[in-house]
């Protein structure tokens, strides 16, 4: 009797507790916040562990708040602005950048300085205008026409020629790349002629110290690099390129060898290329009389000069190797002379081939 009243009991106590054990189970676990407890004396703190994620910096705007640090676009003279404010038709228009870098939009009193600002800082400032005549304005602005900055041409010894409007700051070898790269022509310098000053010369990135900075005949600036400094990748050697800039990749003068050598062949000059290199490019010199090889160079209003160099003792280190000249003719000679007539006849040969392998890339167009 006493073990039936004490199985009862024990029934009776889960079936009360069955309900809060379930409603337990089923409340969602609520989040728990660590709060930072004192650190008492002589306690080490324990090390926290480190927050999965971190939090965003902002980018600050410039304190002019003309551009951003993604170089939006600079309006400039001679750019037209489309503006159109909602339910107020007097503002709408289309205004273009006067010479002095300003707009003038109807009913506001002074002109607004548009040259070297972004289209959203310029947008902010007519907004502000136009809120003394109605209660805050919702204003559209856009760039319709961008006629500000001129586009930059590349020329020379590159794949192909090209005009570029920039639209963003670009860089030299940027655009050398987009013309398809130097070709084989190319003497060694890029020449960048600048023909409008900076038209924010505050805002638009500085550029790289140049090599060297001279003037043309006509009085523009110009400034020279090196092709190699530019593949190799230094900074100063790959400036920003001005709105109206010429590039041009100079191309090479020519250079003949003749005579007793694997490739006759015309050469493109270097700056600094020497007479053993040129002979190692069309493959070295084959059972010639390399003690007297003879160099043809001629000079303005002068006869031509004949050279004699002993290429022997120029390999041998007993002689220093000479710099070659713009249409210097190398003759290899064999044993016994070599006669002018004979260099004539290789330097129209090989002009020929040169003339058959170029024509055959360029398109036949017929003049009526």
């Amino acid at each position: 009797m006493k073990v039936l009243k004490s199985i009862l009991a024990l029934a009776t106590l889960c079936s009360f507790a069955a309900p809060f054990a379930g409603a337990q189970q089923t409340q969602p676990a609520k989040p728990t916040v660590q709060q930072a407890q004192p650190q008492q004396a002589g306690q080490q703190q324990q090390p926290q562990p480190a927050p999965t994620t971190t939090p965003l910096t902002p980018v600050p705007l410039k304190e002019a708040q003309t551009y951003t640090d993604k170089r939006e676009y600079l309006l400039g003279p001679s750019d037209v602005i489309e503006v159109r404010v909602f339910n107020d038709a007097q503002f709408n228009g289309e205004f273009e950048v006067d010479p002095d870098g300003n707009i003038a939009i109807p009913f506001i009193d002074h002109p607004i300085r548009a040259q070297c600002r972004t289209v959203n800082a310029l947008r902010k400032e007519v907004t502000t205008a136009i809120a003394k005549f109605i209660r805050e304005p919702r204003v559209y602005m856009r760039i319709k026409e961008q006629n500000s900055h001129k586009p930059v041409l590349v020329y020379g010894a590159v794949r192909t020629f090209t005009k570029t409007d920039m639209r963003r700051p670009v860089r030299l070898l940027e655009l050398i790349s987009n013309s398809g790269g130097v070709t084989e022509q190319q003497s060694g310098t890029i020449q960048i002629m600048h023909t409008e000053p900076p038209q924010c010369p505050d805002i638009e990135p500085a550029e790289a110290a140049p090599v060297e900075m001279e003037s043309d005949a006509a009085g523009l600036p110009f400034s020279i690099y090196k092709v190699d400094d530019l593949r190799q990748g230094k900074p100063e050697s790959n400036p920003y390129l001005r709105p109206g800039d010429i590039v041009y990749v100079a191309e090479a003068s020519p250079v003949y060898v003749v005579g007793n050598v694997a490739s006759p062949a015309n050469l493109y000059l270097r700056e600094g290329t020497t007479l053993t290199r040129v002979i190692a490019q069309v493959g070295g010199a084959r059972d010639a009389k390399e003690e007297k090889l003879r160099i043809y160079r001629k000079k303005p209003n002068q006869p031509q000069e004949v050279i004699t160099v002993n290429y022997k003792a120029i390999k041998e280190g007993k002689e220093p190797d000479p710099v070659l000249q713009p249409y210097d003719i190398i003759e290899v000679p064999k044993n016994g002379a070599f006669s002018p007539g004979n260099i004539a006849k290789l330097l129209t040969g090989i002009a020929i081939n040169g003339a058959t392998s170029v024509g055959t890339s360029i398109p036949m167009r017929i003049i009526y």
